[in-house]
């Protein structure tokens, strides 16, 4: 057995990879997301042997972020990645990406399909009442942190009362000018929470599963290694099945899309006041509770405290019964089952896809554990000198 473990210190200048991880390259005149090679990653590992792969998976998978807690805001999330207004140029990055993978996929090359870019405009949800941003993930428990706020479920009386409540929900951010979105931003407390890769695409794998016809021919082929080895592939697979082609390409895009393109600003810094990690979700929640009751308006009532724990409004069990729809073929409790002994090809092929978001998050060995304090003052490598950044937008 061989374990090769490579820790880079790159340091990336203004003209070269920006501090949030984004890669940029020039194609045509126009700049491309999603081309970071893993070669460029805190953690580059090369396993020789089933064994050496495990050793890696094992420690990555129930990883949560490197960098998380509070950072430096260094602007509003990149227009061109949300904004109405720059809908031409997401679609111009997707057909380049398009392009590229078939050159791939149409060839019987060993060359894996190209990382995946940002496939679906990001998720921009607002709460003008306590001032606060959402920068929403599919498959982050985004639906249970939403009804936190919202509630989900009318309370006991409710309708018996008729009384009139102020709204505590979370909705999207309506389609403002860019002056006015760059001051929501200066004046609003940013928040996401980002979940490991690993662990997220075995959730969109075993929720794919679910959108497929009973009985057809996909139901009966549709496995783990096939869709690791390719989630966007599962995209023209869904269009084919008479049951997932009614929610069509863009819901799997939508729940495959990367999360790094959707917390970083147009100047390449965190677009975000803080991270939170899905791994660690009640405490870090707990900590944007607590912040949120700190800057509280007058007018809107106490933040709603965690009742221990966050409600899951949409969990399952980790072994599901097809009783009204079909569930994964491979069903396992421990995450890392989808990445070790026969499913280690897995592994490396999600880290491949992946690689931005590894990066950027520093999800896994090479995460070094960054703690909120470091990176709100820039001092580790993760935040990478967004603090000066973020100190010229604040000074403007």
């Amino acid at each position: 057995m061989s374990l090769l473990v490579v820790i880079s210190k790159r340091q990336h200048g203004p003209a070269e990879l920006p501090v949030g991880g984004v890669a940029v390259e020039a194609v045509g005149g126009r700049r491309q997301l999603g081309k970071a090679a893993l070669s460029d990653a805190s953690l580059v590992a090369a396993a020789g042997g089933g064994e050496a792969s495990d050793l890696l998976a094992l420690a990555a998978v129930p990883a949560g972020a490197g960098i998380w807690g509070f950072v430096e805001k260094a602007g509003p999330l990149d227009l061109r990645h949300w904004h109405a207004n720059h809908s031409e140029w997401r679609q111009a990055q997707r057909q380049i990406w398009v392009e590229d993978r078939w050159r791939v996929t149409s060839t019987k090359s060993s060359s894996p399909p190209p990382q995946l870019p940002l496939l679906s405009p990001c998720q921009v949800f607002v709460n003008h009442l306590y001032k606060v941003v959402y920068l929403r993930h599919a498959k982050t428990a985004s639906s249970s942190l939403l009804c936190h706020f919202s509630g989900c479920r009318a309370p006991p009386g409710a309708e018996a009362a008729g009384t009139a409540q102020l709204d505590t929900s979370f909705q999207p951010l309506e389609m403002l000018s860019e002056e006015a979105i760059e001051q929501l931003w200066r004046d609003y407390f940013v928040v996401t929470f980002v979940r490991n890769p690993y662990q997220r695409v075995v959730s969109s794998y075993r929720m794919m599963a679910r959108q497929l016809a009973r009985d057809g021919a996909l139901a009966a082929s549709f496995s783990w290694p096939r869709f690791s080895a390719d989630p966007a592939a599962f995209a023209d697979d869904c269009e084919a099945d008479p049951r997932c082609q009614t929610k069509g390409r863009e819901f799997v895009y939508t729940h495959i899309n990367p999360q790094q393109p959707c917390v970083v600003s147009a100047n390449g810094g965190w677009a975000a006041d803080f991270i939170g990690r899905v791994e660690h979700l009640d405490e870090d929640l707990a900590a944007v509770l607590a912040e949120l009751e700190k800057r509280r308006p007058a007018a809107a009532p106490p933040i709603k405290p965690l009742q221990q724990s966050l409600e899951n409004v949409n969990g399952r069990p980790c072994n599901e019964t097809g009783v009204k729809h079909t569930v994964a073929r491979e069903q396992y409790c421990e995450p890392v089952q989808y990445y070790t002994g026969q499913h280690a090809a897995s592994f490396l092929a999600i880290q491949q896809q992946y690689g931005a978001d590894i990066q950027a998050f520093k999800f896994g060995a090479g995460g070094g554990g960054l703690a909120a304090g470091a990176a709100a003052s820039g001092a580790a490598d993760g935040n990478g000198g967004s603090s000066a950044a973020a100190t010229r937008w604040h000074a403007r």
